[in-house]
């Protein structure tokens, strides 16, 4: 395992922590791809992939749907 902060590498597996609620979203690493969407399975809040790093993180940001 590979600790980068807010992300967290098994093999195969990312674990992305929700920008809102600060709880944990598995994802293969495979499905990590730019312009891709995620939805917490807590709160809700669905987030983008908007970068993919160098290092296997990636940034997300919040997407702001109205309700």
């Amino acid at each position: 395992m590979f600790d980068f902060g807010i992300f967290m590498l098994y093999i195969g597996v990312m674990t992305i922590i929700c920008p809102e609620c600060k709880n944990d979203k598995n994802i293969e690493q495979k499905d990590a791809e730019v312009g891709r969407w995620f939805e917490c399975d807590y709160c809700g809040v669905s987030f983008e992939v908007v970068k993919l790093k160098d290092d296997g993180t990636i940034d997300i940001k919040i997407i702001e749907e109205e309700k």
